[in-house]
C-alpha cells in the first residue's frame, strides 16, 4: 500500500537523520546514570534524599528502555544499580552483630528503592547482606511478579465489548469465510485460469536477456505468484490490464456479480488495513505521527530542530556530570526534586473549587 511505503521511507529518513544523535543520548544519559550509582554508597545521604536518588536513577533508566534507537545494555546497567545498593553489604566485619536499626535502615533503603513495603524478615536481610546474589535474586523474582500483575491489570482494563463481542467476530469470520469462497470460485473459472497462464508466459524473466528488465519481470512475477496464492481475482486483472492490453474477456451476469461482490471485500479489507496503518501504535507510525506532518521542506526543518534539540541534550548531560562532582552540588539537585515533587502531589490533592485562587496567587 502507498501509506505503508510512506511510513517505511520516512522511517529510513528519520533513521538517516537521527539515529546517530539519538543512540549519543542514550550512550550520554548511560555515562550519567553510573555518575549518579557513585553516589548511591555514601552515607551523607538519607531519607527522602536518598529516595529521591533511588527515583532519579529509576527515571533516566525508563527513559532509556523506551528508547527503540539506544545502545546501551538495559540490563547490565540495572544489575549495575542492584550492585551499588548492595556496594556495602559484604564489607560488614560481622553479619551476625547488625543491630536491629541497621537493619530497619537497610529495609527502608529497599523500600524505597523499590516504591513500596517489604515483607522481609530479619533473618532473611541478614541473609542478604552476607550473600548479595539473594538480594540479586530477590529483585529479579519481586520485578517479574510486578510486570505480571501490571499486564494482568492492563488486561482488566480493556472494554471487551462484551455485548456484540461474539457478533462482531461472526461478522469477521464470515466476511473472511465470503472473501476466501468468492475468490476461489473465481480464480477457478477457465478465463481466470487462461489469463493467469498468459500473465506467467509474458511475466517470466528466464526468457528476457535485459538484465534491467530482467529484475523488473522477476519482481512481477512474485506479485502473480503472490495474486494466485491469495486467489486475488482484483490483482490478476489490474496485472493483465497493464500487461495484456489486448486480452478480451467475455463476462456473463454470474462473473459480473461474484466480481463486484469480490471488489467489495477487497475494499473493506484495504480500509482495514489502512485504519490500522494509520493508527498504529507501531514505531514506524509514532514517528510519522511525531514528525510526518506538512510537506517535504516543512518535514525536513522538523528532523533538524529535532537533531539540534538531541545534541544539545547531549551537551546538558555533559555538564551535569562535569558540575554534580560532589555531595552538596548533587544535595542540591535533589532538594529540587524533592521541592517539585511535594509541589506537584500539593497540586493534585487541591479541591478544584480552590484552584482558582491558587492560580492567582502563585501565578
Amino acid at each position: 500500500m502507498r501509506y505503508q511505503a510512506k511510513l517505511d521511507d520516512f522511517y529510513h529518513d528519520f533513521k538517516a537523520s537521527a539515529e546517530d544523535q539519538e543512540q549519543a543520548v542514550c550512550l550520554m544519559t548511560e555515562k550519567w546514570i553510573h555518575h549518579l550509582l557513585s553516589f548511591v554508597p555514601r552515607k551523607t545521604i538519607k531519607g527522602v534524599q536518598r529516595e529521591a536518588l533511588y527515583d532519579w536513577i529509576q527515571e533516566e533508566l525508563s527513559i532509556l528502555e523506551a528508547n527503540p534507537f539506544s545502545p546501551v545494555n538495559i540490563v547490565e546497567l540495572r544489575e549495575a544499580f542492584n550492585q551499588a545498593i548492595m556496594a556495602d553489604a559484604p564489607n560488614q566485619p560481622d553479619v551476625e552483630s547488625i543491630t536491629e536499626e541497621q537493619l530497619d535502615d537497610f529495609r527502608q533503603e529497599l523500600s524505597m528503592m523499590l516504591g513500596h513495603d517489604i515483607q522481609l524478615t530479619d533473618d532473611q536481610l541478614r541473609e542478604m547482606v552476607k550473600d548479595p546474589q539473594q538480594f540479586h535474586d530477590y529483585l529479579q523474582a519481586l520485578m517479574a511478579q510486578q510486570m505480571e500483575e501490571a499486564q494482568s491489570d492492563e488486561d482488566d482494563d480493556i472494554d471487551w465489548g462484551t455485548d456484540d463481542f461474539f457478533s462482531h467476530d461472526d461478522e469477521q469470520a464470515s466476511r473472511n469465510s465470503s472473501h476466501t469462497e468468492t475468490g476461489q470460485v473465481l480464480y477457478s473459472d477457465k478465463q481466470m485460469t487462461k489469463l493467469y497462464r498468459q500473465l506467467a508466459k509474458r511475466l517470466h524473466p528466464d526468457k528476457e536477456t535485459d538484465n534491467n528488465k530482467k529484475a523488473e519481470k522477476s519482481a512481477l512475477m512474485q506479485q502473480l505468484s503472490q495474486a494466485k496464492k491469495e486467489k486475488d481475482v482484483v490483482a490478476l486483472l489490474l496485472m493483465a490490464q497493464q500487461h495484456l492490453p489486448d486480452h478480451e474477456m467475455v463476462m456473463d451476469s454470474d462473473m459480473i456479480a461474484r466480481l463486484q461482490a469480490t471488489l467489495k471485500e477487497k475494499i473493506w479489507h484495504l480500509n482495514q488495513e489502512y485504519q490500522e496503518l494509520k493508527h498504529g501504535h507501531d514505531l514506524k507510525s509514532i514517528i510519522w505521527d511525531r514528525f510526518g506532518g506538512g510537506n517535504k521542506a516543512s518535514r525536513a526543518k522538523g528532523l533538524e530542530q529535532y537533531r539540534a534539540r538531541l545534541e544539545r541534550d547531549v551537551e546538558e548531560l555533559l555538564k551535569k556530570c562535569q558540575k554534580v562532582t560532589t555531595i552538596k552540588h548533587l544535595q542540591l539537585h535533589l532538594k529540587e526534586r524533592i521541592n517539585a515533587s511535594r509541589f506537584e502531589a500539593q497540586f493534585l490533592k487541591m479541591d478544584p473549587a480552590e484552584l482558582f485562587s491558587f492560580e492567582k496567587e502563585y501565578f
